[in-house]
């Protein structure tokens, strides 16, 4: 079992063929939604790779957190550590992609960054074999990363936009119970000054990072611990939406890391996993088991 604890919300989802200036129309070609966020994404990843995932997050009560929950119980994702907030309202990301593939998104995290440190200090992550935590507020995530760390499991930490944008020193107090901290190359410049990831590696692991996994896109993934880094190339294929592919590999390269896999092969794992959801609309269509193992007996 592997625990995913971190935001859900709500997915709107819009493609237009171009976003104009102001007070133009814009026609709508498709509009969809569907459950989101960085830990309801990783939870259903791992679902459809044959694992399974507790999540741990918080929703409000209204129609938007309904929806989560009817969608992650379509899943099969174990809902018992899902907290609902009776104030404050489910989080939403309104994600709208224009025909070149360019997206951009506005939201609100309501209930989703309520979920408080006292909420989970009773909670137990002794069995799971790994613990992922993403976009979490600071306090709440040291509270579950300490608590995993004392347990003896592995703690893979995905910030999110919010928290890299108040520096390093915000995200510090985690960093000292992660095994594995996952930025993409944009987040890694912007807690390092580094546009080289080696360089941006080398920066976190003096910050307190054990390993550092940095996602940079087409070119693939850099890996980096305290004995070596290496570049690992991703694979080449045709993009339609890539809003949840940092989840969706976070999600192959848990799975393949719990199953006993070395890092090398579980981040090519990862890759291909990734590389089929950007192929894909919507911010959870990771593939299944079969369909990443058939891309890699391909590639």
């Amino acid at each position: 079992m592997i625990l995913a604890a971190g935001h859900i919300l709500a997915d709107i989802r819009v493609r237009v063929d171009e976003i104009s200036g102001s007070d133009q129309f814009n026609e709508v070609r498709e509009l969809s939604y569907g459950v989101g966020g960085s830990a309801a994404n990783v939870s259903i990843g791992v679902r459809r790779l044959g694992g399974c995932c507790m999540l741990l997050g918080k929703i409000g009560m209204d129609e938007f957190g309904r929806m989560a929950v009817d969608e992650l119980l379509r899943e099969m994702v174990p809902l018992d550590e899902v907290k609902v907030d009776l104030v404050n309202r489910t989080g939403y990301t309104i994600i709208i992609i224009n025909r070149h593939g360019e997206v951009f998104m506005f939201g609100r995290k309501e209930a989703a960054e309520t979920l408080g440190p006292e909420e989970v200090r009773n909670f137990s992550t002794d069995g799971y074999q790994a613990v992922h935590i993403a976009s979490l507020r600071v306090d709440t995530a040291a509270e579950i990363a300490a608590r995993a760390r004392k347990d003896g499991v592995m703690v893979t930490f995905d910030p999110g936009r919010l928290l890299i944008n108040r520096g390093i020193g915000h995200i510090r107090p985690v960093l000292e119970f992660v095994d594995l901290l996952l930025l993409n190359g944009k987040e890694a410049k912007a807690l390092t000054g580094h546009d080289d990831p080696e360089m941006a590696a080398a920066s976190l692991m003096k910050q307190g990072a054990k390993s550092v996994v940095v996602k940079l896109g087409a070119r693939g993934v850099y890996v980096s611990d305290s004995k070596s880094g290496k570049l690992i190339p991703a694979f080449r294929v045709d993009a339609i939406d890539t809003t949840g592919a940092g989840d969706a590999f976070a999600a192959g390269m848990i799975m393949a890391l719990s199953e006993g896999e070395g890092l090398t092969e579980a981040i090519r794992f990862a890759n291909a996993v990734a590389a089929l959801k950007v192929t894909r609309l919507g911010s959870h269509e990771t593939p299944s088991r079969k369909e990443v193992e058939e891309f890699l007996s391909r590639n």
